[in-house]
């Protein structure tokens, strides 16, 4: 009789949790479909490599799967999981010891021919790598805000900052993107 008490406590307990599992399992898949796609450009814009930022998704997906209990209990995770997406991504970066060359930021000149397409072809491909080029902290927020949309305080979660230094990095991104983007479109020539 005790026995089968026991079993029958054992089969209520494992039926409670049953549904708790089931229900991490479906709250993790919803939130790495979420976020496949943000932390996908992010790696790649870290990274520079297709192959290396698919490694650093799967990566990511066994880190956070191992985790899911801290990620789903905390306050934020989304900024959570992008955390550790961008410092495996630039674990991978420093283990790579990869720079980007001074060269890589020259505008490449679309001849004479007027082709409006080649032109802003050459401005998005120099706007990609200005923006490459960047301090670590001005690049992160320039592209959580202004291509991922986040908001400043989830920016400042994910980066371990105040609110402030997120703005201040923001606004020196996007001060020194303008200038660069001015310099060249005017061959080097500042109209001051």
């Amino acid at each position: 009789m005790v026995a089968m008490l026991r079993f029958a406590t054992i089969i209520r307990y494992i039926g409670k949790q049953q549904p708790k599992k089931g229900l991490e399992t479906q709250h993790y898949n919803k939130l790495m479909a979420e976020l496949r796609d943000t932390l996908y450009r992010m790696a790649l814009g870290i990274l520079g490599d297709r192959a290396e930022a698919e490694d650093i998704l799967q990566d990511v997906s066994e880190r956070v799967w191992r985790a899911r209990d801290a990620v789903l209990k905390s306050q934020y995770p989304r900024a959570y999981v992008y955390r550790i997406a961008r410092n495996m991504a630039i674990d991978r970066l420093r283990h790579r010891k990869h720079t980007l060359p001074s060269s890589a930021l020259q505008l490449t000149d679309s001849g004479d021919d007027g082709d409006r397409e080649s032109d802003l072809n050459d401005i998005t491909l120099l706007t990609r790598k200005l923006i490459a080029a960047l301090p670590e902290k001005q690049r992160l927020a320039l592209e959580l805000r202004d291509v991922e949309g986040y908001e400043i305080y989830e920016i400042a979660a994910i980066v371990e900052s105040d609110e402030t230094s997120v703005r201040m990095n923001l606004s020196r991104a996007r001060k020194s993107i303008r200038e660069q983007l001015i310099k060249a479109l005017n061959h080097g020539v500042s109209r001051d």
